[in-house]
């Protein structure tokens, strides 16, 4: 599930609720045409124990807004400390991570990514194609693609058994 991630970096949904999902999403929904440096407040959504993977993470969109502003070293560091995941978000107005910040985030250590199509009718499931490429051009292996994982071991890993 993606659940929302409130500017204090906690999530809006209760931990009895979180504990029964597999996997959990969180992507900043609200604050993002803030221009001041957001690091903070990534780092603290990283060290929530419940979210697994972050989701659309610099949150821009192509004519809308340029997504906010962090040090992406330290926050993709700490994304590879906790062992949390990234999303390279395929839907072509989005496209983030893009194929520069996917890179470092790799070269930070990152290791695990999904890809997601951020899909809101059944069409939008065609642009999938847009992250595996931005994959390929960051240098992602397959094998640091949740999406290409079994559910057993995506499962595991949603535990921490397999980080």
């Amino acid at each position: 599930m993606e659940v929302d991630l409130f500017a204090d970096g906690s999530l809006d949904m209760d931990d009895a609720s979180l504990a029964n999902l597999d996997l959990v999403l969180g992507a900043f929904h609200s604050a993002l045409r803030a221009k001041d440096d957001q690091t903070e407040r990534y780092l603290a959504a990283l060290r929530q124990p419940r979210l697994h993977v972050l989701a659309h993470p610099k949150a821009r969109m192509y004519g809308r807004r340029v997504g906010l502003v962090a040090d992406w070293r330290r926050v993709f560091a700490e994304a590879a400390r906790l062992g949390k995941a990234l999303e390279l978000d395929a839907t072509v107005w989005r496209q983030d991570l893009d194929v520069e910040l996917a890179t470092l985030a790799r070269s930070e250590g990152v290791r695990w990514f999904s890809i997601g199509s951020d899909a809101h009718r059944a069409q939008e499931l065609e642009l999938l194609p847009f992250g595996m490429a931005t994959a390929a051009l960051a240098g992602i292996s397959r094998e640091q693609i949740l999406n290409y994982q079994p559910v057993d071991f995506v499962r595991s890993w949603g535990n921490g058994s397999a980080r």
